[in-house]
Order: structure tokens, then sequence, then C-alpha cells
């Protein structure tokens, strides 16, 4: 009887890593309030939920089992992700425009790295564990966000209390950002920086990759026989570069240093092969990307235990805060040295430090329709460069 019981909650808790993402898609696109909580704060919410209930108590029976899935599937579903996540950009084509787009891209990942750096020496001596590889992270969620960050996490193994307290701090500091924007916060910009409105026809050119807008995280249809079946070639895909990655790591790099390379190689490849027209044009490819995302996100947060966290908690949270601020002033006096525009630096703030999805809803109420292209370019980026610019910190500030 025991036994049945174990592999029953073994069974259970694996249903809930593959299956509640496909719950959390269906509760996302039906109900405006999930929708606006965003399906990765749904993931932790199961994840912790799992976590406090007992279900995951180390001293159960078949602990040993539920661990090693726990593993396998981390280490999996983010090799699979990040190709899937950056199959769709159109690399090719944002190369050839959008001039005053990259130097506010680049403006913004510099201020984050830096902003990063100066914290971590700020707070280096106060005993906070593992910051380091805190720092790591954050320059992966001002550079694009969740994959970036979900990509660090799999290079950098920090704890998942480490983990989970840099997300949950993250989400909640940054939230008052969002609601100053959204409140009327641009506002204030347009007075520091240059200001121009945007003429009515000024964007009508660029029209068609605002297109993209909608093709964040919309799972309607995603799961139809029609849409699975075109997913079948990006997935392959996926699992090739995944291979490839691992072998070429196994065969040439350093065993310390293999699960880092198999990230950059992947994430590498993945944009090399963004540029197969065919593929980067394969619809919903992102979604299932982010379906990745949320398994793994609901592993991790499954894996808290709130025991484990003892000082380090308020530490944290003034590191990230003290990032945010440094964030926000050293990107905004960048801008205003490389002549910015106040719209530009709004958006290019809101693509990388709450990455493509929140870009939509800023740009409408700034009413700029370049602004919404340029605010998921410069997103999408930082997708492709988050990675990099997260492991260079790490480096960096670990050798301190």
């Amino acid at each position: 009887m025991n036994d049945l019981l174990s592999y029953g909650r073994t069974g259970l808790v694996l249903a809930l890593y593959l299956l509640g993402p496909l719950l959390i898609c269906r509760l996302y696109g039906r109900f405006r309030i999930l929708s606006k909580a965003g399906t990765i704060v749904m993931a932790y919410a199961l994840g912790i939920l799992m976590s406090l209930s007992g279900l995951m108590d180390e001293t159960l029976p078949q602990a040993a089992t539920v661990t090693k899935s726990q593993d396998l599937l981390q280490d999996l579903c983010v090799p699979l992700a990040i190709p899937l996540m950056l199959f769709s950009a159109d690399f090719r084509s944002w190369m050839k425009s959008f001039k005053k787009t990259f130097v506010s891209f680049f403006c913004g990942i510099a201020a984050a790295t830096l902003s990063v750096f100066l914290a971590f020496c700020l707070f280096r001596n106060q005993g906070i564990f593992e910051l380091d590889k805190a720092a790591g992270l954050m320059v992966g969620f001002y550079t694009g966000g969740t994959p970036n960050v979900a990509a660090l996490d799999m290079a950098l193994r920090p704890s998942a209390e480490t983990f989970l307290l840099v997300n949950t701090f993250e989400i909640f500091i940054t939230f008052f950002l969002l609601a100053f924007l959204v409140g009327g916060g641009y506002k204030l910009v347009r007075k520091i920086l240059r200001y121009a409105p945007e003429k009515p026809d000024e964007s009508v050119a660029e029209a068609t990759p605002a297109a993209e807008a909608d093709s964040f995280e919309n799972y309607s249809g995603m799961f139809s026989a029609k849409t699975l079946k075109s997913l079948l070639l990006p997935f392959a895909c996926s699992v090739a570069l995944s291979g490839l990655a691992a072998a070429c790591s196994f065969l040439w790099v350093p065993e310390n240093y293999r699960v880092v390379s198999v990230i950059l190689i992947i994430t590498t490849l993945a944009i090399a092969l963004s540029f197969w027209e065919k593929l980067r044009r394969t619809p919903k490819m992102f979604e299932l990307g982010m379906y990745f995302i949320l398994v793994f996100s609901i592993i991790v947060a499954s894996r808290f235990n709130i025991a484990k966290v003892g000082g380090q908690a308020g530490g944290l949270m003034a590191f990230i805060a003290v990032v945010l601020l440094l964030c926000l002033l050293t990107h905004l006096l960048l801008a205003k040295c490389c002549q910015v525009d106040a719209d530009l630096f709004t958006i290019s703030a809101v693509g990388l430090i709450f990455s493509p999805p929140f870009v939509p809803t800023v740009a409408g109420l700034m009413k700029s329709r370049r602004c919404l292209i340029s605010g998921i370019v410069v997103g999408l980026l930082g997708y492709a460069t988050g990675t990099y610019l997260g492991m260079l910190t790490f480096m960096l500030v670990h050798n301190l």
C-alpha cells in the first residue's frame, strides 16, 4: 500500500510538472486578471504550492526518484526552449534599419551590466550567499528576461532558494516601475529627454513588423493538430542543436565549463538558424519555447525550501533594488549622451527589463507604433545577448 502511494505521489508530481503549463496556458487566455499576472508568476505560484503542500517532502519514499526527475527535466527544458524562442526572430531585417533602436539597445545593455557590477561591489562584503550568481542572474533579467535567466540558472547552478528569491524580489520591485510607467511615468521622461510627437503616418513603412506584437504568449490554437504538426520541424531542430552542442562540449570543452558552453553554443546556433526563412515563419514557436520555460519554472519553485532562506532575503532584496535604480539612472544618462529620444528610451527599458510581451501595453499608452516595433526588437536582441552578458558578468565578479 505504501509503495502504491509513493508511486502515485511521484506520478502526480510529474503530471503537475508536464501538464501544469497546459492548465496555465488555458487560464492565461481565459481570465483577464491572470493574463495581467503573467504565465511565469502563475508557474511559480503552482510550484510554491507544491512545495508548501508537503508533496515535495524529501523524507518521503521515492524522493530520490523525484529529485532525479527534477534534474533531468530542468536540464532538458532550457536547451529545448532557447532555440524555439530565438528561431522566430528576424535579425536580418533588423540589421538593415532601426539605427536609433540599436543605439538605445546598446545603452540599455551597457547600463544593465554596469549597474549590476557596481551593485555587486557595494554589497560584496555583506555576507549575501551566492551574490556572484545573483549578479549573473540579474544581468539576464535586465537584458530580456526569463529565457536568459533560465539559461543562466542551468549554467551557474545557484541554489533553488537563491534563484527563487531573486525571481520573486525582481518581480516585486519591478512591479512598481511598471505601475509608474503605466500610470503616466513616461510623461516625466519626456521632460528629461528630447521628445517629438510621432506623426500619424510615421511608421507606415514599418507596419508589417508590428504584427509581432500579437505573437508573444498567444496560446490560442497552439494545441490544435495542425499547429502541433507544423511545430515538428522547429522542435526537431531544437533537439538537434541541443544534441550537437552537448557533443561539441563533451569532446572539446573541459568538464567544469561544459554546461556553460552548451548554453552558449545553443544560443549561437539558434541565432544562425533563425536566418532560415521557412523555419522562422513557423507559427507558435515562441509559445512552445515558453511551455518548456513554464515546466522549468514550476520545477524550480517546487524545490524552494523556505527553511533554507535564512537571513539573506533582506540583503538580496536591497541588492536588486539598487541594481534597478542604478540601471535606470545609467540608462537615462547614456540615452541623454547618445541623443536617444524619450519614448525610445522608455520602450527600450520596458523591452529589456520586462521583456517583449510587456511592450504593446506601454507603447499603446504612448500612442506610438514606431516605439512598439522598437521595443520588440530591443527585447528580442536582449534574448539573444543576455546569456552571454550574464555569464561574462558572473565570471568577472566571481574573480574579484
